[in-house]
């Protein structure tokens, strides 16, 4: 043996040494092959463990997944959206940092209404059995959620402040009563919003066509934050954003002009009528008000009635008129009108037969300055917004919700509630039959006293839309608890805004939006320390289901009624051609799948592995059971490897002989070491800032695969290179599988180790690890790109790294031959991304993209022409 492996270590007193500080064993089946009963015994095994807290002193970290709807059962997306962010949080913390995971319930909702009616219980009955469920679920999967932060939104404590946030909102003018046409639910018998119909004019819970009702509803003026939360979709702040901002631009649209709320006149009567223009000087200098036939207010107004409007900006009347002959700005229902100024509206004039004032000479910008400035200090207007965009409607017809907080008194009109007298219950009573949908059946709650004149009043009977009880429960979250405010200001900062929200794709336009909105309203009156409530977004995509439909019906069949003959398939026992394709799951559809199942028979780590592995997050998530055999064989490699570590390091026969020269275990401790680095660093890189999550698992499976790739006895035995790669293994999987790599911890740190510096503390379990490090002498990417084509990579040691800045970069980069090449055309601009423990890109753009785009541009219009 040669004197390197003689020094190595002493392996009967690293045995003893460690038996004495093991803080749990573990179930020492290495001599069994793993299998399905095994995984079971290690997660009953270590489940205590994997939720237990330790605080870390580094920086804060909030990792958020959306809160789930207590439908009584876990589905796939559920499974898929709670293993990315208990992943995240798990590497969160393996990396020192103080990290908050929390979990709750998104709890009112139709669905537990129309259950409590179906069998005459309380909705709140319902929704407690199952929360109950779902949380044990939750638990058998092994999330490690912060439990003591849970709340429910159908507790009053919880929309106690949901209510106080209403008042402020009703405060500050912007929730408000309007009468209009609105989209009505024939089979929830509720009201939408216009973002809650479909395409197809179809509403998105129940599917039912939409009909259109005339019914005064309560609005909250989110229009007004609409430049706000445009221009904030340019905040730097945001990452990981991608596509999503296209998304809230779209929605939001350009804020090219500007409202007023002038005041519709008839007989003695004057309703508010909310007017947009795009060009604001028309406030000062409008002639005329054009409405669309169709305009609710018209409802009210007989053909006797002159119509007048009143301009709160210059306090003069205009003239009305009624017309279905002029293109109305998009969405809207009026146009203001200033044919002496703008030449496009003459034709209008002449269209309505209205008479021509002598044409005026104005300074436009000057004038549309001078209308905003009046609007705004008149407090009637003068806001940016585009002309498509709605206000927010949140009044649903339902008794599952939180209830608006406003008295209607025929003495005093409309009262809010006193503060003090928040939260207004809920009545505590059964729904007997299909009647009894809307709070204006509780007689003896609705009665009750105003709050100014002390006579007999009503209150408000439609309850908030659930959208506003989740628009901000990422605060309350930071401190569930606070029975004087909705959360305290100072518990917020330094968490917010969110390190990490994750959820689906379908809440990227309306829930985000409503969240953000609320978000610039709480810090516009000093309630939270930021404007944007998520720094990064993390949005999965769906988990889909293979279906099968024939062909002839289109009538869904189970996966058992269907036969596949050769390339097509047919239905059982008739033959007809089936049609299989990939659709979200639906139990209609018979192409669900249950995650019960799955615990049950490979267990839950199998299960979270299966939905994070092979797919990015952001990805449609395929589920097959085909994909089952590629997880289910690395586990088993990873058992035989821990199994084979165990026994060669007790083989004392190893340390008395050995076939290897010094030389050649040197060869093995340096390919062994390159792997454990350049898999730490590549594995890290996606862990920690591209979140590809599939992408990195698919790193980890390299790096079994270099610790199997025929290494030597005597090198497992002895290598420290080994030893490390192997822990380095164990601990980024742990996020995972934490159940499974407590186990394969457990069994490595029982046998004899080399003791020397390393990011290994061999007293604490794999959980309580800090993520492994790469050699500060390894070797780290630094790759360019120009115009976003790979040109050049070199090679920068780890401690080195951190240290290299965008001028030193570029200075690098430019005497490479490759890099200058691609210059000729001179550099635009640079963009540097220094990822500091793993590798650092810089990005060249030249004058070359830009002409080339340019060149696009100009095809592309001749192309249209």
């Amino acid at each position: 043996m040669t004197s390197l492996c003689k020094s190595a270590f002493d392996p009967l007193k690293a045995t003893v040494f460690y038996r004495c500080i093991r803080h749990k064993s573990s179930l020492g089946l290495w001599h069994e092959n793993i299998n399905t009963d095994i995984k079971h015994k290690i997660e009953k095994h270590w489940a205590k463990d994997v939720t237990w807290k330790t605080k870390r002193a580094g920086k804060p970290v909030y990792v958020l997944p959306m809160f789930p709807y207590p439908s009584g059962n876990l589905h796939m997306g559920h499974v898929r959206v709670y293993s990315i962010s208990d992943t995240i949080a798990r590497f969160n913390k393996l990396n020192g940092n103080e990290v908050i995971h929390p979990i709750g319930w998104d709890a009112f909702g139709l669905p537990a209404e129309n259950a409590a009616i179906e069998r005459n219980i309380l909705p709140h009955s319902w929704t407690v059995s199952n929360i109950s469920t779902m949380k044990e679920q939750l638990l058998q999967l092994g999330f490690d959620f912060d439990w003591d932060r849970e709340f429910s939104t159908c507790d009053p404590k919880y929309y106690k402040w949901t209510q106080y946030i209403f008042l402020k909102l009703f405060e500050k003018g912007l929730a408000y009563q309007s009468r209009a046409k609105v989209n009505w639910d024939p089979v929830d018998k509720t009201v939408l919003a216009d973002e809650q119909v479909d395409d197809n004019g179809c509403s998105w819970r129940s599917g039912a066509k939409v009909e259109k009702k005339t019914l005064t509803q309560w609005y909250i003026k989110t229009t007004r934050y609409a430049k706000c939360l445009y221009d904030g979709l340019d905040n730097s702040e945001l990452e990981n954003w991608r596509d999503i901002i296209n998304l809230q631009r779209h929605w939001i649209g350009e804020c090219d002009g500007v409202v007023v709320d002038m005041h519709l006149k008839y007989g003695k009567t004057s309703k508010v009528i909310n007017v947009w223009s795009a060009d604001a000087y028309k406030f000062i200098h409008g002639e005329f008000l054009v409405i669309r036939p169709d305009n609710v207010m018209l409802d009210e107004i007989s053909k006797e009635d002159s119509l007048k409007c009143y301009n709160p900006i210059t306090g003069v009347e205009i003239p009305v008129y009624i017309s279905d002959k002029i293109i109305y700005p998009e969405g809207r229902e009026t146009y203001i009108a200033c044919p002496s100024v703008d030449t496009k509206d003459v034709k209008i004039s002449e269209c309505l037969n209205i008479p021509m004032k002598e044409i005026t000479n104005i300074n436009i910008e000057s004038e549309n300055k001078r209308a905003i400035e009046t609007a705004i200090n008149k407090d009637c207007g003068g806001y940016p917004v585009s002309s498509k965009l709605k206000d927010w409607l949140i009044s649903r017809q339902r008794c599952w919700g939180t209830p608006i907080p406003i008295i209607h008194c025929p003495n005093c009109g409309t009262v809010p509630v006193p503060v003090d007298d928040l939260p207004v219950e809920l009545p505590n009573q059964s729904l007997s039959d299909s009647k009894s949908l809307t709070l204006s059946n509780f007689e003896t709650w609705t009665n009750c006293k105003c709050p100014k004149c002390l006579g007999d009043a009503k209150r408000e009977t439609d309850t908030m839309d659930t959208f506003v009880d989740s628009s901000w429960y990422f605060y309350r979250f930071l401190d569930p608890f606070n029975e004087k405010l909705p959360f305290d200001y100072n518990k917020l900062v330094g968490y917010v805004p969110v390190t990490c929200y994750i959820g689906g794709k379908e809440h990227a336009v309306l829930h985000l939006y409503y969240a953000r909105f609320m978000s610039y309203f709480l810090n516009s009156i000093g309630l939270s320390p930021t404007k944007e409530p998520f720094k990064k977004l993390i949005v999965q995509g769906m988990v889909m289901g293979q279906s099968y439909k024939t062909k002839s019906s289109g009538k869904y069949l189970p996966p058992d009624q269907v036969e596949k003959h050769g390339k097509v398939y047919k239905q059982k026992g008739t033959g007809e051609v089936v049609i299989a394709q990939w659709e979200k799951m639906s139990k209609s559809k018979h192409n669900g799948e249950n995650p019960q199942r799955l615990i049950e028979t490979y267990g839950c780590d199998t299960t979270r592995l299966l939905i994070l592995a092979d797919v990015p997050p952001a990805t449609s998530r395929k589920w097959s059971d085909a994909t089952l055999p590629g997880v289910i064989n690395w586990q088993h490699r990873l058992w035989l490897t821990v199994r084979e570590f165990l026994e060669h390091r007790n083989n004392v026969k190893l340390y008395e002989s050995s076939n290897l020269s010094e030389e050649k275990f040197k060869e093995f401790e340096l390919s062994l070491g390159n792997s454990k680095n350049y898999f730490t660093a590549t594995a890290t890189y996606h862990f920690k800032y591209t979140h590809q999550l599939s992408v990195g698992i698919s790193r980890l499976q390299s790096l079994t695969s270099a610790l199997r790739n025929k290494i030597p006895a005597d090198v497992i035995a002895k290598s420290k290179e080994y030893e490390m790669a192997l822990a380095a293994l164990i601990i980024m999987l742990s996020p995972v599988t934490p159940h499974f790599c407590s186990e394969l911890w457990a069994g490595f740190t029982s046998a004899p180790h080399k003791l020397g510096d390393s990011f290994i503390d061999w007293n604490t379990g794999v959980l309580e690890q800090r993520w492994p490090t790469v050699d500060s002498n390894y070797p780290l990417s630094f790759q360019c790109k120009v115009d976003g084509a790979d040109r050049c990579e070199l090679k920068i040691e780890a401690s080195k790294l951190p240290h290299l800045t965008e001028e030193k970069a570029l200075q690098a980069m430019l005497q490479e031959e490759s890099v200058q090449k691609t210059l000729r055309h001179g550099i635009l601009r640079t963009k540097y991304e220094l990822y500091p423990d793993c590798r650092a890109i810089l990005h060249i753009y030249t004058n070359r993209s830009t002409a080339t785009k340019a060149k696009k541009d100009e095809q592309l219009e001749q192309a249209k022409a």
